[in-house]
């Protein structure tokens, strides 16, 4: 297995609270191990062999599709998964933005950002947890090296590919395995595989497919250590991604200079396929006008984009939205040979963006598939089995009660919905 390929995992502990009353009760505690693999796509499993997911299923329950919020991005979706918020209103808007509140360019490699706790709003899963009295780790995720409300977990790891795999594994046991005023009852893993790959040599491929089989194995080398902890009984395991990947090609490139007139580009963020533009609001009429005219790209002024997508009201978002047709990609530059491979961002109802959602564990049906999830309602689904009160967010909780065996847990996630509603 390639030694760059990292795991995020979230343990994650939640009680209800209610007027400052902790409700939880530890005698019949629920854990929570969030994994997610970025980049693995909805039908991986069918097109590679994947016996540790096909295992899960039978044991517990798969959603045919995950649809990502847009921008279909690593990190807004991985703080998506953590909040239940889309982009537009956690702030974190694409893997690379600027913020003007802030005057400053928020970058998944710098440090400073990725740690500043301003640039996040919304209420990850183990702030809600920690603030109800619950132990809370992450072994990587968005959001959790900053201090959000104050609060990183209770253990939690800087970002660190060079961490061994099995490293990150026996980690995560090892919090399980910690007496029960010690043990976290919510815990995030974060794997940056199988993206890494998918980009550089697109989802349907010998590479890609290698890697999706040794992600697979180690997900039944994680249930195999989790099986032999005392409390086995109480975790629920759920596999995830943050997005799918698609099929790129130097011959459905854009650039993006050749369309709209590059001293009219007052600053430019983001990436293929999507990018928000500063321009002049005296041009911004004429520049949208000349990319809907153009094959392959779209673009909007922040104002009037599309509604699914959830997105522009944010004041991080600039005056002109480009994104690029299904398959197609934009840039800035004229050579477009580096356009190969795979990416993802596009629009959520792109089938390709969609990515995989399975569960098992005693909260879950057994052998149950649903069709579809949207990763706006995750945040609920852990907060119903902690067993502790959700923040506002975006999510539709009854749309996940389907999953529950326990009735007490879709009659609280439920109880989420219509709370919800009423906010």
């Amino acid at each position: 297995m390639k030694r760059r390929v990292v795991f995020f995992l979230l343990p994650a502990l939640v009680a209800l609270a209610t007027g400052g009353c902790t409700l939880h009760d530890e005698s019949d505690e629920n854990i929570v191990l969030l994994v997610a693999f970025d980049g693995f796509r909805w039908d991986y499993p069918d097109l590679y062999h994947t016996p540790n997911l096909e295992s899960m299923e039978r044991g517990g329950v798969r959603a045919m599709r995950l649809f990502p919020s847009f921008p279909s991005k690593t990190f807004p979706n991985m703080y998506t998964l953590a909040t239940g918020l889309h982009p537009d209103n956690h702030g974190i808007i694409d893997n690379t933005f600027y913020s003007p509140e802030l005057d400053y360019l928020y970058r998944m490699g710098d440090r400073n950002a990725v740690e500043n706790g301003d640039f996040y709003s919304g209420e990850p899963i183990w702030v809600t947890a920690s603030q109800q009295g619950l132990i809370t780790g992450s072994f990587f995720w968005v959001g959790s090296e900053a201090p959000i409300g104050g609060r990183h977990p209770d253990y939690w790891k800087r970002f660190d590919s060079s961490v061994p795999f099995i490293e990150r594994i026996d980690t995560v046991v090892k919090w399980l395995g910690y007496p029960p005023d010690k043990r976290p009852n919510l815990i995030t893993l974060y794997y940056e595989e199988p993206d890494m790959t998918g980009h550089n040599y697109g989802p349907v491929s010998e590479q890609t497919g290698e890697v999706v089989r040794e992600i697979d194995s180690l997900i039944g080398l994680l249930r195999e250590k989790i099986a032999l902890l005392p409390v086995a009984g109480s975790i629920n395991l759920i596999v995830l991604s943050d997005h799918g990947m698609a099929e790129i090609s130097p011959d459905r490139y854009i650039d993006l200079t050749t369309v709209i007139p590059r001293d009219s580009m007052i600053a430019v963020y983001g990436g293929n396929p999507v990018y928000n533009i500063n321009v002049s609001e005296y041009y911004i009429d004429e520049a949208v006008a000349a990319i809907r005219a153009r094959e392959g790209i779209s673009g909007w002024h922040r104002d009037s984009l599309p509604e699914q997508l959830n997105y522009g009201s944010n004041y991080r978002v600039q005056p002109l939205v480009v994104v690029a047709d299904s398959s197609w990609s934009v840039g800035l530059r004229r050579y477009a040979g580096s356009y190969r491979g795979g990416a993802h961002g596009w629009d959520p109802a792109n089938g390709d963006m969609h990515s995989i959602f399975y569960a098992e564990g005693p909260a879950f049906k057994r052998g149950a598939v649903v069709d579809t999830l949207y990763n706006v309602d995750i945040y609920n689904v852990v907060a119903a089995i902690l067993n502790i009160e959700p923040a506002p967010n975006d999510g539709d909780a009854f749309r996940a009660s389907a999953l529950f065996s326990d009735r007490a847990i879709r009659r609280r996630i439920e109880g989420f919905s219509m709370n919800l509603t009423e906010r």
